[in-house]
């Protein structure tokens, strides 16, 4: 099993008194199925999965139960044992199979005998068919492909050198330049493989068969446009061609998506609920522009004017020709990785429950991502591919504008840690391979780096210092 963040938020959900039922949401293919059955065969004596896709009988008899012990009563079949009361789970999997059971699990929540999990994908669109959510009865965990972190901890990245990259991170010092080599290496490795598990468990195991690799995600791209067609109804052709669009929309020169790649008499307002869709199912990240880069960041969003990021880089690099991932592997110079660098930071900051802005002004110039703090401020956040990094107008022209408040800026690249200052405020220049730590700033997150428990690791070689 891949070591996930999520597995202490599912801890402290079961170690809190009077929880209520939990629903795991978040992109297909991403190990919430497996995460939880894991989580059920470690911390409970006994549990019991009932799996909606699987089991094609189960949606119509649980839907007819009454009551909690009509629903326990099936349960217990299933399991084909006792229920112990206080120490089994109860996981329903694959709900957006039958949505209604979320509004069950109510029963077993007031029942009080047994913990709860729901889990399945597409959940963002299917359930707003569901009558009655049980507020107050239910959870959401939003689940997410293996961030850069969580890759490192399937190589087996040493907590000390997890730990000591940290530290830099806090106190904007230089990263030991052996280390940070190999962490730039390991960085563009995770380009070419991205966050999903099957493509993780074939690039980091004793094969590390990156042709095994594309494989799983080229078939994971198709996986998700079957998904379109069945799940977007009478729009499926217009999701698929924004779907089918984001990777070429990406490549050009500012990112931003344009209307007539949704189609030919492309205005936004006519397929705005077709880029939600995407969204809600996760397949999709949507960042939009903002008109004033001061806190409370939505209140100048527009919504018709964004950039379309892939939910996961290494499907993303997929739909590229192959020469891209090799050119990406071994960092070269000749080729611009802009749009991939946006796209990893994107899902950094999405991982940590960051909303995702730009800002872009016709006198000021562009900035990558703003995000807001949880200290109240706001931090620009420029992604540079080129040696030129240190060059960034934009940023500057914000920096400069006293009535921002803006305190801080950071540029994210291949260089090391330095620290200047432009009008009097610090700009970090910060590896790439740090973008989830800031990410850890975000109004999102109670700290600025995360709390990790240890792991055991196989030993490698790593430099000192």
């Amino acid at each position: 099993m891949f070591k996930r963040r999520v597995y202490k938020e599912l801890l402290d959900w079961k170690s809190t008194e009077g929880h209520g039922a939990l629903l795991v949401t978040g992109a297909r293919q991403i190990g919430k199925t497996f995460l939880v059955k894991e989580f059920a065969e470690r911390e409970y004596s006994a549990h019991v999965t009932v799996d909606f896709v699987e089991n094609s009988t189960a949606r119509a008899r649980y839907a007819a139960a009454k009551s909690a012990d009509q629903v326990i009563d099936l349960l217990s079949l299933e399991l084909g044992s006792p229920m112990v009361p206080g120490d089994t789970l109860v996981f329903f999997d694959e709900v957006q199979a039958a949505p209604e059971i979320v509004t069950i699990s109510k029963y077993l929540v007031q029942d009080g005998r047994f913990d709860v999990v729901l889990s399945g994908s597409m959940l963002g669109t299917e359930l707003a068919s569901v009558r009655s959510m049980p507020v107050g009865y239910l959870q959401i965990l939003d689940m997410s492909p293996m961030t850069f972190e969580e890759f490192c901890w399937a190589q087996g990245v040493p907590e000390s050198i997890l730990a000591g990259l940290r530290e830099c991170f806090v106190a904007r010092r230089e990263v030991n330049p052996g280390i940070h080599e190999k962490m730039t290496e390991l960085f563009r490795r995770y380009l070419v493989i991205g966050g999903m598990p099957a493509a993780v468990a074939e690039g980091v195991g004793a094969t590390r068969d990156l042709g095994a690799v594309r494989g799983v995600q080229q078939d994971l791209v198709r996986l998700y446009r079957e998904d379109i067609s069945k799940y977007a109804g009478s729009r499926s052709l217009q999701v698929k061609a924004i779907f089918d669009a984001l990777p070429s929309e990406l490549n050009k020169e500012n990112k931003r998506f344009q209307m007539r790649a949704a189609g030919r008499d492309g205005k936004y307002e006519r397929y705005a609920n077709d880029f939600a869709w995407l969204v809600a199912a996760c397949a999709a990240l949507k960042t939009d522009n903002v008109t004033d880069p001061r806190p409370m960041l939505e209140r100048t969003a527009e919504k018709n004017k964004f950039k379309l990021y892939s939910s996961d880089l290494g499907m993303l690099m997929a739909q590229y020709p192959a020469q891209t991932s090799m050119a990406a592997l071994v960092g070269e110079k000749s080729v611009n990785f802009g749009a991939v660098y946006e796209n990893y930071v994107a899902q950094e900051l999405a991982a940590a429950g960051d909303a995702l802005f730009y800002y872009r002004n016709n006198r000021r110039g562009e900035v990558d991502f703003l995000l807001e703090l949880a200290s109240g401020g706001v931090l620009p956040i420029e992604v540079k591919s080129g040696k030129d990094y240190k060059l960034h107008t934009a940023l500057n022209n914000l920096l400069g504008t006293e009535e921002y408040g803006i305190e801080e800026a950071v540029v994210l690249s291949e260089a090391n840690v330095s620290v200047e200052e432009r009008f009097g405020k610090r700009v970090s220049y910060l590896p790439l391979y740090m973008a989830g730590m800031a990410a850890g700033l975000g109004a999102s997150r109670a700290s600025a780096v995360s709390l990790l428990s240890s792991v055991t690791f196989e030993p490698i070689e790593w430099p000192e210092g």
